[in-house]
């Protein structure tokens, strides 16, 4: 919006992965937002790429590292130097959209409610409604968007009907976790989008005994998993890294982090001692290894 308001130029617009959610493939029906694969910007001639809530070599990109960026706009906590033309990453921003919200503001560029209603949707999701991870900047954004909302839009993207496969996964999540002291852990085994692992590890942490939870999922040729912690003084983006050490990548915020490891090939049995690898190096991050094998969450399963 600000690049067509400012510039008379229609962006286009790559993500990396899928629009896993039903809130989120919801939105992007709603409001005519035209994405596509993140691996059709590679090799073309564009005369600027920007970069937004990733950035170039960290674990939620899959941008080619050589890949020259213009500007990157983020609030991920940085771990190495982040060289572009225009570089903006705030990490004490629970949401990168209210660095969006700010920079529209500034310029007086006039925002539509569909608009408004996406960027408000999207600080809510990201801070649990102004819950976790969040700054005086994020509160003025979500309340001056407030009175541009479309409720109607935002009732249809909240309550977005769920596919019946989702049910199943979280029977399935649910039958398989277990509980190390104040620890939730659970494999999925096979998912259909990546963002499930993310999705059941909030629910799981509603769990009256949970403090830290643990999903991990095969989607494709990749191992997922998701992080999620009540506040602490630990960190889930740093454990998430130490998770994913000399086997892919892991980061993400002080509440909530993620990661990925390439599968390449490798059969049932490696990726089965991978996932142990991973939950051992959680438990012993998070304190909770005396509490293994750990407990069912559902008293008549046998499974830990």
């Amino acid at each position: 919006m600000l690049i067509k308001a400012k510039k008379s130029l229609k962006p286009y617009i790559g993500i990396g992965g899928i629009l896993g959610r039903a809130e989120n493939r919801v939105l992007s029906l709603e409001i005519d937002l035209n994405v596509n694969p993140i691996e059709l910007v590679v090799d073309k001639p564009w005369d600027a790429i920007v970069m937004v809530d990733a950035q170039p070599g960290s674990g939620n990109s899959t941008l080619p590292s050589d890949l020259p960026i213009t500007a990157v706009i983020d609030h991920h906590p940085s771990h190495h130097p982040v060289t572009a033309e225009f570089v903006d990453i705030r990490p004490e921003y629970g949401a990168v959209s209210t660095l969006l919200v700010e920079y529209l503001l500034a310029q007086e560029v006039k925002l539509e409610s569909k608009l408004a209603t996406a960027l408000f949707y999207a600080i809510k999701s990201e801070t649990s409604e102004l819950g976790l991870s969040i700054c005086d900047a994020d509160q003025r954004a979500y309340f001056a968007l407030f009175g541009t909302v479309d409720w109607e839009l935002h009732h249809r993207i909240m309550k977005a009907e769920i596919p019946g496969d989702y049910f199943t996964l979280y029977h399935r999540g649910i039958a398989n976790a277990c509980l190390f002291g104040n620890v939730v852990v659970s494999r999925l085994g096979e998912i259909p989008v990546p963002d499930a692992v993310a999705e059941l590890a909030d629910f799981l942490l509603r769990h009256e005994n949970a403090d830290r939870t643990l999903v991990i999922g095969r989607y494709e040729d990749q191992i997922v998993y998701s992080i999620r912690f009540t506040p602490s003084d630990l960190s889930a983006g740093n454990i998430a890294g130490i998770m994913a050490r000399e086997l892919g990548t892991g980061g993400g915020h002080d509440h909530m982090a993620g990661g990925r490891i390439l599968s390449n090939g490798r059969n049932r049995k490696k990726i089965d001692e991978i996932e142990a690898v991973l939950i051992d190096r959680f438990l012993t991050a998070v304190g909770a290894e005396q509490f293994k094998p750990g407990v069912p969450l559902l008293l008549d399963s046998q499974h830990c």
